[in-house]
């Protein structure tokens, strides 16, 4: 499964000032959830029904301020496995909303998925963890202190404290995280925008490198002409190749190299590497959205979530599963094929997989087959007239372990 007991959350901060942020939290089981930060104003305790889930607003100064650390990590406890997301923005240009990595599947190692104007935040989840950046391509300024390509930055996090690091023009593209201990990492872009008079934060929670997959479905997307696809390579050369309609391309990517590609937004698309690859896509809708592309190996048997619930926006679901899978789904107890907007296929290695993209209702709601050896992705995005958002609703991912010395 991919929930858990323990998150910690963050929120980084876009180019705008935000005005609104929110937790999202589902469960399969009614619980007591347990919320905690040295930021004031956060500490509560909820009991969280499982047939409605939570959501819990926030001041907006809680999200981060600066190049620095700060006590703005928010524990969130509970008694049963929950799943987590977190939502925020402004009414007008800019939002962007995230799935919380479980604690128990943090790790000590990452790869950065993230290019111009680029953001990375961490939050640690014990005292005296120290986390080491380095590999960045261009120059940072991180409390007071500027760091040149080719530098590491090097800091102690407490429990709960967060760090982020943003750059305006340069890239933090090839950049790697080294802790002592598991810390929870979010990256992509403070502002991307298709335009001068639109802005959105492209942002998402990304596992461990360790959990980094090679196989890929990236699913069309509505209200939208063209993608990109970003493929973030890690610590070895590797062949990465999308395949799609009118798109056959492989390219060659070295230690830490990015690949970029553009493609109509109306098709389905496999992408696959050699080795673990971190794959992003951006459709370019009135304001771009980043999501992390889960890996088929991530995909997991039942998913309970919730909306973001910002006024006006239309939210949809994508649904990723072999076709001898499909019949056995629900969605809210019915039938996915009573919910169908759209329906693509894609040939994997001798297996048809089934693309079928919904329209779903601002709330909770409850994707489920009832094989638990049957497994599917699913993702959700949304957009109105101004903003968007997008990300996994779930990653299976594999529980942390201490790495054995060599």
């Amino acid at each position: 499964g991919h929930g858990g007991k323990r998150h910690v959350v963050m929120f980084p901060a876009g180019l705008k000032p935000v005005t609104r942020a929110e937790i999202l939290i589902s469960s399969l089981q009614d619980t007591t959830v347990r919320m905690k930060s040295k930021f004031p104003g956060v500490d509560s305790v909820l009991q969280v029904q499982s047939d409605v889930g939570a959501v819990v607003s926030l001041s907006s100064e809680i999200v981060l301020d600066g190049n620095k650390r700060e006590d703005k990590g928010i524990f969130i406890e509970s008694d049963h496995p929950i799943s987590v997301y977190g939502h925020s923005g402004d009414e007008c240009c800019e939002g962007e909303g995230f799935l919380a990595i479980p604690v128990d599947f943090w790790g000590t190692e990452y790869d950065i998925a993230t290019h111009i104007n680029s953001t990375v935040a961490v939050v640690a989840v014990e005292d005296n963890t120290e986390v080491i950046a380095k590999g960045f391509w261009a120059g940072v300024l991180f409390e007071s202190n500027y760091y040149a390509n080719g530098d590491n930055i090097t800091f102690i996090l407490s429990a709960g404290q967060t760090a982020q690091l943003q750059t305006p023009l340069g890239y933090l593209l090839g950049t790697r995280l080294h802790s002592n201990k598991p810390i929870g990492v979010i990256s992509g872009q403070y502002y991307a925008s298709p335009s001068r008079s639109k802005y959105n934060q492209m942002i998402e929670f990304i596992p461990p490198a360790s959990s980094i997959g090679k196989n890929f479905i990236v699913p069309p997307f509505f209200n939208t002409t063209y993608l990109t696809l970003h493929y973030y390579n890690m610590g070895e050369d590797n062949l990465v190749t999308t395949r799609g309609k009118n798109v056959n391309r492989s390219s060659k990517l070295q230690k830490r190299g990015g690949y970029m590609i553009s493609a109509g937004a109306s098709n389905p698309y496999y992408g696959f590497a050699e080795k673990p690859v971190i794959l992003t896509a951006t459709p370019y809708t009135i304001s771009p959205f980043l999501l992390f592309v889960p890996s088929l190996d991530q995909y997991s048997n039942n998913y309970k979530f919730h909306t973001p619930t910002k006024q006006n926006l239309t939210h949809y679901i994508v649904l990723l599963v072999k076709s001898k899978d499909e019949s056995g789904i629900t969605i809210d107890g019915q039938k996915i094929y009573s919910k169908v907007e759209s329906l693509d296929a894609l040939l994997i290695n001798d297996a048809i997989y089934l693309v079928i993209s919904a329209e779903v209702s601002t709330g909770q709601h409850y994707v489920t087959h009832p094989d638990p050896n049957v497994t599917f992705g699913l993702i959700l995005y949304g957009f109105d007239d101004t903003q968007s958002y997008a990300y996994p609703v779930g990653l299976r991912l594999p529980p942390f372990s201490v790495p054995v010395a060599a």
